[in-house]
Protein backbone atom coordinates (compact mmCIF):
# COMPACT_ATOMS: atom_id res chain seq x y z
CA UNK A 1 0.00 0.00 0.00
CA UNK A 2 1.11 3.47 -0.89
CA UNK A 3 4.22 1.90 -2.91
CA UNK A 4 4.72 3.64 -6.66
CA UNK A 5 3.65 0.63 -8.85
CA UNK A 6 3.46 -0.30 -12.84
CA UNK A 7 0.93 -2.21 -14.78
CA UNK A 8 3.14 -3.91 -17.63
CA UNK A 9 2.17 -6.82 -20.40
CA UNK A 10 5.35 -8.69 -19.20
CA UNK A 11 6.53 -8.80 -15.48
CA UNK A 12 9.37 -10.64 -16.78
CA UNK A 13 10.50 -9.28 -19.94
CA UNK A 14 9.76 -5.96 -17.81
CA UNK A 15 12.15 -6.82 -15.12
CA UNK A 16 15.25 -6.74 -17.41
CA UNK A 17 15.50 -2.88 -17.92
CA UNK A 18 14.51 -2.35 -14.71
CA UNK A 19 17.25 -4.21 -13.15
CA UNK A 20 19.35 -2.22 -15.49
CA UNK A 21 18.32 0.71 -14.04
CA UNK A 22 18.90 -0.52 -10.46
CA UNK A 23 22.58 -1.26 -10.79
CA UNK A 24 22.82 1.43 -12.54
CA UNK A 25 23.39 0.36 -15.74
CA UNK A 26 26.87 -1.74 -15.47
CA UNK A 27 26.61 -3.10 -19.41
CA UNK A 28 27.57 0.63 -20.33
CA UNK A 29 31.00 0.66 -17.82
CA UNK A 30 31.72 -2.65 -19.64
CA UNK A 31 32.75 -4.05 -23.53
CA UNK A 32 29.59 -7.02 -23.56
CA UNK A 33 30.83 -10.01 -25.34
CA UNK A 34 27.48 -12.25 -26.14
CA UNK A 35 27.91 -15.57 -27.44
CA UNK A 36 25.12 -18.04 -28.09
CA UNK A 37 24.86 -20.91 -30.16
CA UNK A 38 23.17 -24.72 -29.11
CA UNK A 39 26.81 -26.08 -28.29
CA UNK A 40 30.17 -24.97 -27.48
CA UNK A 41 29.16 -21.74 -25.76
CA UNK A 42 30.40 -22.05 -22.79
CA UNK A 43 33.81 -23.27 -23.70
CA UNK A 44 33.80 -20.61 -26.37
CA UNK A 45 33.26 -18.11 -23.79
CA UNK A 46 35.93 -19.46 -21.03
CA UNK A 47 38.34 -19.63 -23.67
CA UNK A 48 37.73 -15.74 -24.35
CA UNK A 49 37.52 -14.72 -21.71
CA UNK A 50 41.48 -16.32 -20.86
CA UNK A 51 42.37 -14.47 -24.12
CA UNK A 52 41.32 -11.29 -22.68
CA UNK A 53 43.06 -11.62 -19.47
CA UNK A 54 46.35 -12.37 -21.30
CA UNK A 55 46.67 -8.75 -22.09
CA UNK A 56 45.94 -5.82 -20.18
CA UNK A 57 42.30 -6.95 -19.70
CA UNK A 58 40.19 -7.88 -17.62
CA UNK A 59 37.28 -10.08 -17.43
CA UNK A 60 34.39 -11.26 -16.35
CA UNK A 61 32.39 -14.05 -17.13
CA UNK A 62 28.88 -15.62 -16.99
CA UNK A 63 28.26 -19.25 -18.19
CA UNK A 64 26.45 -22.59 -17.66
CA UNK A 65 29.27 -24.05 -15.29
CA UNK A 66 31.38 -21.02 -13.88
CA UNK A 67 30.90 -17.04 -12.98
CA UNK A 68 34.16 -15.24 -12.85
CA UNK A 69 35.02 -11.70 -11.65
CA UNK A 70 38.76 -11.01 -12.46
CA UNK A 71 40.59 -14.06 -10.86
CA UNK A 72 37.72 -15.14 -8.78
CA UNK A 73 35.81 -18.03 -10.22
CA UNK A 74 33.08 -20.14 -8.43
CA UNK A 75 30.46 -22.38 -9.41
CA UNK A 76 27.22 -21.64 -11.31
CA UNK A 77 24.79 -23.26 -9.08
CA UNK A 78 21.55 -21.77 -10.85
CA UNK A 79 20.91 -24.72 -13.22
CA UNK A 80 20.74 -21.89 -15.69
CA UNK A 81 22.46 -21.23 -18.77
CA UNK A 82 22.16 -17.21 -18.00
CA UNK A 83 20.60 -16.31 -14.33
CA UNK A 84 17.94 -14.31 -14.16
CA UNK A 85 18.00 -10.75 -14.88
CA UNK A 86 18.10 -9.35 -11.88
CA UNK A 87 21.29 -11.45 -11.26
CA UNK A 88 22.71 -10.72 -14.56
CA UNK A 89 22.93 -7.01 -13.70
CA UNK A 90 23.85 -8.08 -10.28
CA UNK A 91 27.54 -9.58 -11.69
CA UNK A 92 28.05 -7.10 -14.10
CA UNK A 93 27.62 -4.34 -12.03
CA UNK A 94 30.18 -6.42 -9.87
CA UNK A 95 32.14 -6.66 -12.55
CA UNK A 96 32.45 -2.96 -13.79
CA UNK A 97 33.18 -1.90 -9.91
CA UNK A 98 35.94 -5.14 -9.58
CA UNK A 99 37.85 -2.69 -12.57
CA UNK A 100 36.57 -5.10 -15.27
CA UNK A 101 36.72 -3.60 -18.89
CA UNK A 102 34.90 -6.76 -20.30
CA UNK A 103 31.82 -9.21 -19.62
CA UNK A 104 31.61 -12.30 -21.32
CA UNK A 105 28.18 -13.65 -21.29
CA UNK A 106 26.74 -16.82 -22.51
CA UNK A 107 23.34 -15.76 -24.13
CA UNK A 108 21.07 -18.45 -23.78
CA UNK A 109 17.94 -19.20 -26.06
CA UNK A 110 15.39 -18.75 -23.25
CA UNK A 111 17.17 -15.78 -22.10
CA UNK A 112 17.14 -13.86 -25.12
CA UNK A 113 13.37 -14.81 -26.14
CA UNK A 114 11.01 -11.50 -25.64
CA UNK A 115 9.26 -13.18 -23.68
CA UNK A 116 11.99 -14.00 -20.68
CA UNK A 117 14.16 -11.03 -21.91
CA UNK A 118 17.01 -11.66 -18.97
CA UNK A 119 19.67 -9.88 -21.32
CA UNK A 120 17.80 -6.93 -21.75
CA UNK A 121 19.89 -3.75 -21.05
CA UNK A 122 23.25 -5.78 -21.25
CA UNK A 123 24.79 -3.53 -24.04
CA UNK A 124 25.91 -5.91 -26.22
CA UNK A 125 29.15 -4.98 -28.25
CA UNK A 126 29.84 -8.48 -29.74
CA UNK A 127 27.93 -10.93 -30.82
CA UNK A 128 28.79 -14.56 -31.52
CA UNK A 129 27.74 -17.39 -33.11
CA UNK A 130 28.91 -21.22 -32.43
CA UNK A 131 26.02 -23.27 -34.00
CA UNK A 132 22.39 -24.01 -34.68
CA UNK A 133 20.73 -27.42 -34.44
CA UNK A 134 17.12 -28.32 -32.95
CA UNK A 135 16.86 -27.96 -29.07
CA UNK A 136 14.76 -26.70 -26.68
CA UNK A 137 11.85 -27.33 -28.98
CA UNK A 138 9.63 -28.20 -25.99
CA UNK A 139 9.60 -24.12 -25.02
CA UNK A 140 10.32 -22.04 -28.38
CA UNK A 141 7.38 -24.09 -30.41
CA UNK A 142 9.22 -24.40 -33.94
CA UNK A 143 13.15 -24.22 -35.13
CA UNK A 144 12.12 -21.18 -36.67
CA UNK A 145 10.88 -19.13 -33.28
CA UNK A 146 14.05 -21.00 -31.62
CA UNK A 147 16.20 -19.38 -34.79
CA UNK A 148 14.53 -16.16 -34.19
CA UNK A 149 15.16 -15.91 -30.58
CA UNK A 150 19.35 -16.93 -30.48
CA UNK A 151 19.09 -13.43 -33.52
CA UNK A 152 17.72 -11.45 -31.11
CA UNK A 153 21.41 -11.00 -29.41
CA UNK A 154 22.45 -9.78 -32.83
CA UNK A 155 19.59 -7.26 -33.00
CA UNK A 156 20.26 -6.18 -30.23
CA UNK A 157 23.28 -4.95 -31.62
CA UNK A 158 21.88 -2.15 -32.73
CA UNK A 159 20.30 -0.48 -29.59
CA UNK A 160 23.03 -1.03 -27.48
CA UNK A 161 24.95 1.80 -26.30
CA UNK A 162 27.33 3.43 -28.52
CA UNK A 163 28.99 5.32 -25.81
CA UNK A 164 30.84 3.98 -22.87
CA UNK A 165 32.26 4.87 -19.57
CA UNK A 166 35.21 1.83 -19.36
CA UNK A 167 37.70 1.91 -16.93
CA UNK A 168 36.56 5.59 -16.14
CA UNK A 169 37.38 6.31 -20.29
CA UNK A 170 34.67 7.15 -23.04
CA UNK A 171 35.25 4.96 -25.24
CA UNK A 172 33.15 4.37 -28.55
CA UNK A 173 33.49 0.49 -28.97
CA UNK A 174 32.41 -0.37 -32.34
CA UNK A 175 29.82 -3.24 -32.82
CA UNK A 176 30.62 -6.74 -34.44
CA UNK A 177 29.03 -9.76 -35.56
CA UNK A 178 31.14 -12.54 -35.04
CA UNK A 179 29.35 -15.81 -37.15
CA UNK A 180 30.16 -19.56 -37.89
CA UNK A 181 30.44 -19.92 -42.03
CA UNK A 182 29.90 -23.20 -41.26
CA UNK A 183 26.75 -23.38 -39.85
CA UNK A 184 23.56 -23.63 -42.52
CA UNK A 185 21.88 -20.59 -40.82
CA UNK A 186 25.07 -18.04 -40.84
CA UNK A 187 23.37 -15.69 -43.33
CA UNK A 188 20.18 -15.32 -41.17
CA UNK A 189 22.47 -14.46 -38.25
CA UNK A 190 24.62 -11.64 -40.21
CA UNK A 191 21.27 -10.41 -41.95
CA UNK A 192 19.77 -9.87 -38.38
CA UNK A 193 22.65 -7.13 -37.44
CA UNK A 194 22.50 -4.97 -40.26
CA UNK A 195 24.83 -2.85 -40.50
CA UNK A 196 27.22 -3.99 -38.38
CA UNK A 197 30.62 -4.97 -39.37
CA UNK A 198 31.13 -8.93 -39.80
CA UNK A 199 33.43 -11.16 -39.11
CA UNK A 200 33.58 -14.88 -40.19
CA UNK A 201 35.13 -18.04 -39.23
CA UNK A 202 34.94 -21.62 -40.22
CA UNK A 203 36.93 -24.78 -41.00
CA UNK A 204 35.09 -26.11 -44.84
CA UNK A 205 34.22 -22.58 -45.91
CA UNK A 206 37.52 -20.81 -47.63
CA UNK A 207 35.84 -17.84 -47.85
CA UNK A 208 35.96 -17.40 -44.25
CA UNK A 209 38.07 -14.29 -42.15
CA UNK A 210 39.59 -17.12 -39.46
CA UNK A 211 39.92 -20.62 -40.75
CA UNK A 212 41.45 -23.80 -39.60
CA UNK A 213 43.61 -26.37 -41.34
CA UNK A 214 45.71 -29.59 -40.83
CA UNK A 215 43.44 -30.51 -37.82
CA UNK A 216 44.78 -33.16 -36.01
CA UNK A 217 43.12 -35.39 -33.06
CA UNK A 218 44.03 -37.24 -30.40
CA UNK A 219 42.12 -38.89 -27.23
CA UNK A 220 43.72 -36.14 -25.13
CA UNK A 221 43.84 -32.70 -27.15
CA UNK A 222 43.70 -31.08 -30.74
CA UNK A 223 46.33 -29.84 -33.03
CA UNK A 224 45.27 -27.70 -35.89
CA UNK A 225 46.70 -24.14 -38.23
CA UNK A 226 44.98 -21.31 -37.22
CA UNK A 227 44.63 -19.12 -40.96
CA UNK A 228 43.81 -15.33 -40.30
CA UNK A 229 44.44 -11.67 -41.18
CA UNK A 230 47.43 -11.80 -39.26
CA UNK A 231 49.01 -14.95 -40.52
CA UNK A 232 49.03 -18.40 -39.45
CA UNK A 233 49.60 -20.23 -36.65
CA UNK A 234 50.00 -24.00 -35.45
CA UNK A 235 48.28 -24.63 -32.15
CA UNK A 236 48.31 -27.55 -29.97
CA UNK A 237 45.65 -27.48 -27.11
CA UNK A 238 45.03 -29.77 -24.33
CA UNK A 239 41.40 -29.95 -25.35
CA UNK A 240 40.05 -33.04 -26.87
CA UNK A 241 37.56 -33.30 -30.10
CA UNK A 242 38.08 -32.00 -33.47
CA UNK A 243 34.45 -30.57 -32.71
CA UNK A 244 35.62 -27.86 -30.43
CA UNK A 245 37.58 -26.51 -33.09
CA UNK A 246 34.94 -24.07 -34.33
CA UNK A 247 34.97 -23.00 -30.05
CA UNK A 248 38.66 -22.02 -30.63
CA UNK A 249 38.56 -20.49 -33.50
CA UNK A 250 35.24 -18.14 -32.29
CA UNK A 251 37.88 -17.38 -29.36
CA UNK A 252 40.54 -16.59 -31.63
CA UNK A 253 38.53 -14.37 -33.36
CA UNK A 254 37.10 -12.53 -30.20
CA UNK A 255 40.53 -12.02 -29.49
CA UNK A 256 41.49 -10.31 -32.80
CA UNK A 257 38.77 -8.23 -33.38
CA UNK A 258 39.78 -6.73 -30.00
CA UNK A 259 43.58 -5.89 -31.06
CA UNK A 260 45.00 -8.27 -29.13
CA UNK A 261 47.90 -10.20 -31.06
CA UNK A 262 48.16 -13.73 -32.66
CA UNK A 263 50.72 -15.09 -30.87
CA UNK A 264 49.33 -13.42 -27.30
CA UNK A 265 45.97 -14.84 -27.95
CA UNK A 266 47.50 -18.68 -29.37
CA UNK A 267 49.50 -18.58 -26.33
CA UNK A 268 46.40 -18.02 -24.16
CA UNK A 269 44.64 -20.67 -25.85
CA UNK A 270 47.48 -23.30 -25.22
CA UNK A 271 47.74 -22.44 -21.94
CA UNK A 272 44.04 -22.36 -21.07
CA UNK A 273 43.17 -24.82 -18.63
CA UNK A 274 40.21 -27.42 -19.67
CA UNK A 275 36.19 -26.20 -18.49
CA UNK A 276 34.60 -28.27 -16.03
CA UNK A 277 32.61 -30.88 -17.66
CA UNK A 278 33.88 -30.69 -20.48
CA UNK A 279 35.62 -33.19 -22.22
CA UNK A 280 37.24 -33.78 -18.96
CA UNK A 281 39.91 -36.68 -19.35
CA UNK A 282 39.69 -38.89 -15.24
CA UNK A 283 43.21 -40.30 -14.51
CA UNK A 284 43.94 -42.42 -12.41
CA UNK A 285 46.69 -44.44 -14.18
CA UNK A 286 44.24 -46.89 -15.74
CA UNK A 287 45.01 -48.44 -19.38
CA UNK A 288 41.96 -46.98 -20.56
CA UNK A 289 40.41 -43.88 -21.42
CA UNK A 290 37.81 -42.27 -19.23
CA UNK A 291 35.93 -38.56 -20.10
CA UNK A 292 32.95 -37.00 -18.63
CA UNK A 293 30.86 -34.43 -20.99
CA UNK A 294 28.21 -32.70 -21.03
CA UNK A 295 26.55 -34.09 -24.46
CA UNK A 296 23.05 -34.72 -24.15
CA UNK A 297 21.33 -34.03 -27.33
CA UNK A 298 21.57 -36.43 -30.45
CA UNK A 299 23.46 -33.28 -32.49
CA UNK A 300 26.34 -33.27 -29.81
CA UNK A 301 26.20 -37.19 -30.10
CA UNK A 302 26.70 -37.57 -33.43
CA UNK A 303 29.75 -35.22 -33.22
CA UNK A 304 31.43 -36.14 -30.63
CA UNK A 305 31.13 -40.26 -31.40
CA UNK A 306 31.91 -39.42 -35.05
CA UNK A 307 35.65 -38.33 -33.48
CA UNK A 308 36.09 -40.75 -30.40
CA UNK A 309 35.23 -44.01 -32.64
CA UNK A 310 38.57 -43.45 -35.14
CA UNK A 311 40.61 -43.19 -31.62
CA UNK A 312 38.93 -46.37 -29.86
CA UNK A 313 41.67 -48.79 -30.37
CA UNK A 314 39.51 -50.98 -28.27
CA UNK A 315 35.90 -50.56 -27.18
CA UNK A 316 33.42 -47.56 -27.38
CA UNK A 317 31.49 -47.59 -24.11
CA UNK A 318 28.82 -44.95 -23.55
CA UNK A 319 27.08 -43.73 -20.73
CA UNK A 320 23.92 -41.39 -20.50
CA UNK A 321 20.47 -40.83 -19.85
CA UNK A 322 18.03 -38.72 -21.19
CA UNK A 323 16.61 -35.52 -19.35
CA UNK A 324 13.00 -35.66 -17.68
CA UNK A 325 10.65 -33.52 -18.28
CA UNK A 326 12.15 -32.38 -21.28
CA UNK A 327 12.25 -33.07 -25.21
CA UNK A 328 10.62 -36.60 -25.32
CA UNK A 329 11.46 -37.38 -29.21
CA UNK A 330 15.02 -37.64 -28.78
CA UNK A 331 15.34 -40.30 -26.40
CA UNK A 332 15.23 -42.86 -29.20
CA UNK A 333 17.33 -40.75 -31.36
CA UNK A 334 19.96 -40.78 -28.72
CA UNK A 335 19.95 -44.40 -28.16
CA UNK A 336 20.36 -45.02 -32.08
CA UNK A 337 23.11 -42.56 -32.72
CA UNK A 338 25.01 -44.27 -29.66
CA UNK A 339 23.81 -47.58 -30.75
CA UNK A 340 25.83 -46.52 -34.56
CA UNK A 341 28.87 -46.06 -32.99
CA UNK A 342 29.89 -47.74 -29.93
CA UNK A 343 30.29 -51.40 -28.75
CA UNK A 344 28.30 -51.23 -25.53
CA UNK A 345 25.97 -48.72 -23.85
CA UNK A 346 25.06 -48.23 -20.47
CA UNK A 347 21.63 -46.82 -19.95
CA UNK A 348 21.41 -44.03 -16.64
CA UNK A 349 19.33 -41.79 -14.85
CA UNK A 350 20.55 -38.28 -15.85
CA UNK A 351 17.77 -35.85 -14.48
CA UNK A 352 14.47 -37.73 -14.22
CA UNK A 353 12.46 -35.32 -12.63
CA UNK A 354 8.83 -36.47 -12.32
CA UNK A 355 8.88 -38.92 -14.84
CA UNK A 356 9.33 -42.83 -14.39
CA UNK A 357 12.87 -43.60 -14.81
CA UNK A 358 12.55 -46.63 -16.15
CA UNK A 359 10.08 -45.10 -18.59
CA UNK A 360 12.88 -42.89 -19.91
CA UNK A 361 15.72 -45.69 -20.39
CA UNK A 362 13.16 -47.66 -22.00
CA UNK A 363 12.88 -45.12 -24.97
CA UNK A 364 16.11 -44.65 -25.34
CA UNK A 365 16.44 -48.13 -25.05
CA UNK A 366 13.97 -48.58 -28.05
CA UNK A 367 16.21 -46.66 -30.42
CA UNK A 368 18.99 -48.74 -29.45
CA UNK A 369 16.96 -51.91 -30.43
CA UNK A 370 16.10 -50.23 -33.59
CA UNK A 371 19.83 -49.81 -34.80
CA UNK A 372 20.43 -53.55 -34.17
CA UNK A 373 21.57 -54.05 -30.74
CA UNK A 374 20.48 -56.36 -27.67
CA UNK A 375 20.20 -55.65 -23.90
CA UNK A 376 22.89 -57.55 -22.23
CA UNK A 377 25.21 -57.75 -25.11
CA UNK A 378 24.53 -54.02 -26.77
CA UNK A 379 23.06 -52.03 -23.82
CA UNK A 380 22.50 -52.49 -20.07
CA UNK A 381 19.86 -50.41 -17.85
CA UNK A 382 20.71 -49.59 -14.84
CA UNK A 383 18.96 -46.70 -13.29
CA UNK A 384 21.31 -46.05 -10.20
CA UNK A 385 23.88 -43.66 -12.01
CA UNK A 386 26.76 -44.60 -9.61
CA UNK A 387 25.74 -48.09 -10.02
CA UNK A 388 26.01 -47.92 -13.72
CA UNK A 389 29.27 -46.05 -13.46
CA UNK A 390 31.03 -48.99 -11.58
CA UNK A 391 29.22 -51.52 -14.43
CA UNK A 392 30.47 -49.46 -17.52
CA UNK A 393 34.10 -48.88 -16.13
CA UNK A 394 34.24 -52.68 -14.76
CA UNK A 395 33.31 -53.67 -18.93
CA UNK A 396 36.43 -51.80 -19.91
CA UNK A 397 39.78 -52.69 -20.83
CA UNK A 398 42.75 -51.80 -22.57
CA UNK A 399 42.55 -49.40 -25.56
CA UNK A 400 38.94 -48.58 -24.76
CA UNK A 401 37.32 -45.67 -24.25
CA UNK A 402 34.51 -44.75 -21.66
CA UNK A 403 32.28 -41.47 -22.33
CA UNK A 404 30.36 -40.55 -19.48
CA UNK A 405 27.72 -38.46 -20.56
CA UNK A 406 24.94 -35.50 -19.90
CA UNK A 407 25.96 -34.56 -16.25
CA UNK A 408 29.23 -32.61 -16.95
CA UNK A 409 29.70 -30.00 -14.50
CA UNK A 410 25.76 -30.56 -13.14
CA UNK A 411 26.30 -30.69 -9.00
CA UNK A 412 22.92 -32.83 -8.59
CA UNK A 413 20.66 -35.54 -10.32
CA UNK A 414 16.99 -34.41 -10.06
CA UNK A 415 14.50 -36.66 -9.04
CA UNK A 416 10.63 -35.87 -8.33
CA UNK A 417 10.90 -35.19 -4.76
CA UNK A 418 14.06 -34.49 -4.43
CA UNK A 419 17.79 -33.64 -5.56
CA UNK A 420 20.61 -35.92 -5.05
CA UNK A 421 24.17 -34.02 -5.19
CA UNK A 422 26.15 -35.36 -7.78
CA UNK A 423 30.00 -34.83 -9.50
CA UNK A 424 30.62 -36.97 -12.23
CA UNK A 425 34.25 -36.84 -12.08
CA UNK A 426 34.61 -37.72 -8.05
CA UNK A 427 31.91 -40.53 -9.09
CA UNK A 428 34.06 -41.77 -11.69
CA UNK A 429 37.50 -41.40 -9.77
CA UNK A 430 35.73 -42.86 -6.72
CA UNK A 431 34.78 -45.92 -9.41
CA UNK A 432 38.43 -46.27 -10.68
CA UNK A 433 40.00 -46.60 -6.96
CA UNK A 434 37.63 -49.62 -6.25
CA UNK A 435 39.14 -51.22 -9.29
CA UNK A 436 42.42 -50.85 -7.62
CA UNK A 437 43.38 -47.76 -9.79
CA UNK A 438 43.94 -44.36 -7.45
CA UNK A 439 45.26 -40.93 -8.39
CA UNK A 440 48.06 -39.21 -6.85
CA UNK A 441 46.71 -35.91 -7.65
CA UNK A 442 42.83 -34.66 -8.18
CA UNK A 443 41.73 -33.76 -11.56
CA UNK A 444 42.11 -33.37 -15.40
CA UNK A 445 45.47 -35.12 -16.19
CA UNK A 446 46.38 -36.37 -13.05
CA UNK A 447 49.11 -39.59 -12.60
CA UNK A 448 48.00 -42.62 -10.90
CA UNK A 449 48.72 -45.96 -9.71
CA UNK A 450 47.48 -49.28 -8.93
Amino acid sequence: AGLPAARVPNARSALAPIAAAFYRHPGRQLRVVGITGTKGKTTTSTLASGILDSGDHRSGLITTVDFKIGARWWPNGTRQTTPEALEVQSLLRDMADAGCDYAVVESSSHALSPGWNRLGGCEYDLAVLTNITHEHLDYHGSFAQYRADKAELFRMLATSAREKIVRGELVRPPKLAIVNLDDPNAQFFLDSAPGVQAMTYAVAQASADVRAVDIVDSRTGLAFTAVTPQGQRRLELALAGSFNVPNVLAALCIGLSQGIALEQCAQALEQAPPVRGRMALIDAGQPFTVIVDYAHNPDSFEKLFAVMRPLTKGKLIALFGSAGERDLEKRPSQGAIAARFCDLLVLADEDPRGEDRNAIIAQIALGAQAAGMREGSGYLRIADRAQAIRAALAQAAPGDIVLLLGKGHEGSIIYADHKLPWDEAAEARAALAELGWRSVTRGQGDTGTR
